[in-house]
């Protein structure tokens, strides 16, 4: 496998969020071409398939499986993380060979753990056992990759500018997005509490407007603010990036957001 930067990886990663925030959120009527996306994501891109493949090592007999569940039992869930890896592949992989997708009819799709319920609430019940956790590894271990990749491209003694590109929700932070050294100035109280209020207000903002890339802004908005606490001036490219992502927002929300960016550099200009 190849060696990747942290550039690449935060591509990877970002990419990865929104195929599987689709996915954990879907409706039913959405289940099947969801998951055929999100399996094409993690099959398809090599960082993550190779992942996959080093856990992927218990084998399941799933028909066997589904036979052998009691009516509103859920699925045994391993808590051997191979294990469990191992499980809910072969049940999405199943899913798509079998029911085009449609994992649903892994339990009959009316009925998982509750007799009366509805469909969309089974299906989430079991999005929650056995896709979000498969979710969770796998974004626990592209954390770890980009961690890595970051210590060894030095970035931490590194002051070179930032490059930031954004199409639909994807961005990219070819940048140091843990602060560094040569970045350190004074800041007063005054100024980490204005720069607190500023990141608030932003977060109120989105949280009131329905937002596809929510997630990412957050996570670039911690960022910041851990820079600033560690007595850093926010990154350009951060900030960049901030706006970027409001391209496409409703209008008078991208106003706001806009200013208030501009506030935030103010502030360390």
């Amino acid at each position: 496998m190849k060696n990747y930067t942290s550039y690449e990886i935060q591509s990877i990663s970002s990419n990865f969020r929104n195929v599987a925030r689709r996915l954990s959120r879907t409706d039913y009527s959405q289940c099947d071409s969801n998951l055929k996306r999100f399996m094409s994501t993690i099959q398809n891109e090599e960082l993550i398939s190779d992942f996959i493949t080093k856990n992927n090592t218990v084998s399941f007999d799933i028909e066997k499986v589904r036979k052998d569940r009691g009516w509103l039992d859920p699925f045994e869930i391993s808590s051997i993380p191979n294990e469990e890896i191992s499980f809910a592949m072969q049940m999405l992989t199943y899913s798509i060979e079998r029911y085009d997708g449609n994992f649903t009819k892994l339990y009959g799709t009316y009925a998982y753990t509750k007799a009366s319920s509805t469909v969309n609430d089974e299906m989430h019940t079991f999005i929650n056992h056995v896709i979000d956790p498969l979710i969770d590894y796998i974004s626990d271990y592209l954390r770890i990759c980009y961690d890595e990749a970051l210590r060894k491209e030095n970035v931490a003694n590194s002051s070179s500018a930032s490059s930031v590109t954004a199409n639909n929700s994807t961005v990219v932070i070819g940048s140091n997005v843990g602060g560094n050294i040569s970045n350190k100035v004074t800041i007063t109280k005054k100024q980490k509490a204005d720069a607190s209020n500023m990141i608030s207000e932003i977060k109120s903002i989105i949280a009131e407007e329905d937002f596809l890339c929510k997630d990412d802004v957050e996570e670039i908005l911690q960022q910041i603010k851990e820079q600033i606490d560690n007595g850093q001036k926010p990154q350009n490219g951060l900030l960049a990036a901030l706006k970027a992502l409001f391209q496409t927002s409703k209008l008078e929300a991208k106003q706001k957001v806009m200013s208030i960016i501009n506030s935030i550099r103010g502030l360390f200009s």
